[in-house]
């Protein structure tokens, strides 16, 4: 039976470089001297500002990525040149690659599995994505990259799984690879069979579990 692969993104292929997704790298030189946690709390209160669908360009990315840096920087009250700095955090946090880092195996291991299996990606993230991935050089190791914001939908939406089986025979043994358990619950209930990467080890699930993809390489030959 043909086995196919299907990837998240985020902590499965790349981690961000600060450590939190909507901090952007050069951070500090933009804003100056500010308290890293505080950062960190008003980007994660105001992420329901990132929900919107259709974001089919890096423009419109950016754009939305402006209206929220403008609300996290009025929540720190922070005042000088607030909407150019805004548009300062939106651009490195849309336009620069560096923003990410690829697991070291990643690049290797995946131009292995691609020799064997077909490959997709399934990822909520936003237009920039391609271009990380072109950038550094894997997009085309995999069939067909479905991106939510680009769809319109969400993994916990549901129909973005749907939309990833149409193009792949209902014989074939789908894997589903990600490192959050409640959407490894809902690929299985669309007939995916679901692998756990759990790269700092901090899942305890009865899913199949790996660590990196040299693991799931490995995995994948005796099952």
């Amino acid at each position: 039976m043909k086995k196919n692969l299907f990837f998240d993104v985020g902590s499965t292929l790349l981690y961000p470089r600060t450590k939190e997704w909507f901090i952007p790298p050069n951070y500090n030189n933009i804003l100056g001297d500010i308290d890293f946690d505080l950062l960190k709390k008003y980007t994660a209160k105001n992420k329901f500002l990132l929900d919107e669908r259709n974001i089919n360009t890096e423009e419109e990315e950016y754009e939305m990525f402006s209206k929220y840096y403008l609300k996290v920087l009025t929540d720190l009250n922070y005042t000088q040149n607030i909407g150019k700095i805004a548009k300062e955090l939106a651009y490195d946090c849309v336009y620069n690659d560096d923003k990410f880092v690829f697991y070291k195996e990643v690049k290797r291991e995946l131009k292995k599995l691609a020799k064997i299996y077909d490959m997709y990606i399934i990822s909520d993230a936003w237009p920039s994505t391609y271009r990380i991935l072109k950038d550094y050089g894997i997009y085309n190791l995999f069939k067909n990259v479905y991106i939510s914001s680009d769809l319109g939908y969400k993994k916990s939406d549901k129909t973005l799984f749907e939309i990833a089986l149409e193009n792949v025979s209902p014989n074939d043994s789908n894997y589903f690879i990600d490192d959050r358990f409640d959407l490894l619950q809902i690929s299985e209930k669309y007939g995916f069979i679901p692998i756990i990467i759990d790269r700092e080890d901090k899942e305890l699930t009865n899913y199949i579990e790996v660590r990196n993809l040299t693991q799931l390489r490995h995995l994948l030959k005796i099952i």
